[in-house]
């Protein structure tokens, strides 16, 4: 775990990090934005490969023991491509309604990002 996932888990005391093994996590049904092999996704493979994953992947619990990710398809996707066995996650539980929003609250705040870099 790197400093700032340990500095993160000390702010938010209420919400634990774990490790979850890659082929426990799927992306939700319908999920509405595509994960792409783009020179971004370059860029955060070599980020990773440097420094590991600084954020978490939000997860939500569904039945068999799987997790939907709700927010970090990226970051998982790029973990992959590095060989990662574990990913760190934030497991929230959430219905359809909070997954969807979250998704698109997400990715909002990277596109308003992207905009600014």
């Amino acid at each position: 775990m790197t400093e700032v996932t340990k500095e993160f888990i000390q702010k938010n005391e209420d919400e634990k990090i774990i490790e979850i093994e890659i082929e426990r996590l799927r992306s939700f049904k319908n999920h509405p934005f595509q994960v792409k092999d783009d020179n971004e996704m370059h860029l955060l493979k070599e980020s990773i490969e440097k420094y590991g994953i600084l954020t978490p992947l939000i997860v939500r619990p569904v039945p068999d023991g799987v997790y939907e990710i709700i927010a970090g398809h990226r970051r998982r996707h790029a973990a992959e491509l590095l060989e990662y066995r574990k990913v760190p996650v934030i497991i929230r539980v959430m219905n359809e309604d909070g997954k969807r929003h979250s998704c698109y609250v997400k990715r909002f705040i990277y596109c308003l990002l992207q905009m600014v870099q």
